[in-house]
């Protein structure tokens, strides 16, 4: 067996120059962001689950999913999943303030939000308010295909 030291995905650890290829939206108690202390000191990113907060008081909405991209936390994103319908409705989309939307950010997150839909059963995502720039040419959302 090979030394876990030579390994070949071992080495850019080492040398701490690993790079991240994924992007996901986020649970609220996903490790990256449960810890929400870890969150703010790691990505500079201040996350708080506002369904225990009164709807007058939230700023995002009521239960607020961070956006991954690429290894940063980009953005937040509020969503409803209407079963009956199988549409994912996206309420709301928040990027970060020093984020600004990019062809490579809008098909990350294009990509995160479909993979999160397919997994919820959705057939079709809607967009609510979204960030200017973001998803300009899709504005109505976009069809889900089927899981294989």
């Amino acid at each position: 067996m090979a030394s876990c030291r030579s390994s070949s995905q071992l080495e850019p650890a080492l040398n701490n120059a690993l790079k991240a290829t994924h992007s996901a939206v986020l649970s609220p108690f996903d490790p990256v962001v449960w810890d929400r202390k870890r969150a703010a000191q790691l990505f500079g990113f201040n996350y708080r689950l506002e369904c225990y907060t009164p709807a007058a008081k939230r700023q995002y909405g009521y239960f607020v999913l961070p956006l991954l991209y690429l290894g940063r936390l980009v953005g937040r994103m509020d969503a409803k999943m209407h079963r009956k319908t199988g549409v994912l409705e996206v309420i709301s989309l928040y990027l970060e303030d020093d984020i600004r939307p990019g062809v490579s950010l809008q098909k990350g997150i294009w990509q995160a939000i479909s993979a999160f839909a397919a997994w919820q059963t959705a057939s079709r995502v809607t967009l609510g308010q979204c960030p200017p720039g973001l998803f300009s040419a899709m504005r109505h959302g976009w069809e889900i295909d089927p899981a294989p």
